[in-house]
């Protein structure tokens, strides 16, 4: 009779276990806040699509509008590579007419667009913070050199020799811009004042690349990849004081891990992680500087690349390519929640900045 009871007496507790473990799960599930419209991300995505140059989608209701970019010689067709200057006085991209492309400066909402560089390949514009200069990239016979330009007057003036020299990025305070060289072999990076002068090498690594390294927010660290060869799998995320000190690897793995690009608080590091041709899958990734954690936001069976962070950094957009062959622009919180689509197209998309 004594077992009788013990059993039963078992059996109860372990129903009132289950059943408290379960209404734990259903409360969880309950206060678990659903995405909506009044937490869906805010501000404008600045987009390429085909047959607009230039576009903006309004952030949560889709709503597109086109961007006329209208030079002194007539209406641009194409614009891409779009940047900012920190200031938000101007935007730089690049544009192509008759087989010669150059660097073009405009107003923020697309006015005043005209020409800043002569071409006939120039390429990866960096505009100053203060939106006065631009560095870019000129390819000649198979190497590239990269050159500045002043934003008013277009008089451009060569920074480098043609070294294979490319990616530049500045500093916030507009003191140093980082680049990368194939100079001394391997690429490496290295930085120099805006005028050229005063060139420091930051990264000796032998057998291994360097590259496309960007400034944090304040300036105080540069985060960058590594890799032996282009899609080998072999890219890895690290990031260094400004200096070239304290380089550390964040990555370790058999994914191609790359390139990273900073928050705007500068706390995390979101870039898009994946496989190899022929089955090409890649996933967000974001890795958290202040707590040392690296996390997965989008499903690793899919193909999430090219991630950019609201300017809040509670965001992140991407862009996703489906099976059969459409993209679409999707975004999800940084912890990997609220994830929706805010545009479906078929064939290729791309956008670059996200604005308040």
């Amino acid at each position: 009779m004594f077992r009788l009871n013990r059993r039963r007496a078992l059996i109860g507790a372990a129903v009132i276990l289950l059943a408290l473990v379960l209404g734990g799960v259903a409360i969880v599930l309950i206060d678990r806040p659903e995405p909506d419209a009044e937490r869906a991300p805010g501000g404008v995505l600045a987009l390429s699509l085909a047959g607009d140059p230039l576009n903006r989608l309004s952030l949560p209701d889709g709503a597109i509008e086109p961007v006329p970019l209208r030079a002194a010689d007539g209406t641009l067709s194409n614009a891409w590579w779009v940047t900012r200057a920190r200031d938000g006085s101007r935007i730089a991209f690049l544009s192509t007419a008759d087989h010669v492309t150059r660097v073009y400066v405009a107003n923020p909402d697309g006015t005043g667009a005209r020409p800043i560089s002569s071409g006939p390949r120039d390429s990866q514009p960096a505009i100053a913070p203060d939106g006065s200069q631009v560095v870019f990239m000129r390819s000649r016979d198979f190497f590239s050199a990269l050159f500045i330009t002043d934003a008013e007057t277009g008089e451009e003036r060569q920074l480098t020799e043609y070294t294979n020299d490319l990616e530049p990025d500045w500093s916030p305070d507009g003191t140093r811009i980082v680049f990368t060289t194939s100079r001394d072999g391997f690429q490496e990076l290295y930085t120099m004042a805006p005028d050229g002068t005063d060139v420091r090498r930051l990264t000796e690594n032998e057998g291994l690349n360097d590259l496309r390294a960007r400034f944090s927010p304040d300036g105080s660290q540069i985060a960058y990849m590594t890799n032996y060869a282009v899609s080998d799998g072999s890219g890895e995320i690290w990031v260094m004081d400004a200096d070239g000190s304290n380089q550390r690897r964040l990555t370790d793995n058999s994914l191609d891990d790359g390139p990273p690009v900073w928050s705007p608080d500068g706390r995390y590091l979101a870039f898009s992680a994946g496989t190899l041709p022929p089955d090409i899958r890649r996933a967000i990734y974001v890795y958290d500087l202040e707590a040392d954690r690296l996390a997965r936001l989008t499903p690793d069976d899919g193909s999430a690349y090219f991630p950019l962070w609201s300017p809040d950094s509670a965001w992140i957009a991407f862009i996703t390519r489906h099976d059969d062959n459409t993209r679409s622009i999707d975004v999800i919180r940084r912890d990997g929640s609220g994830a929706r689509t805010v545009l479906e197209r078929s064939g290729e998309l791309f956008f670059w900045l996200w604005l308040p």
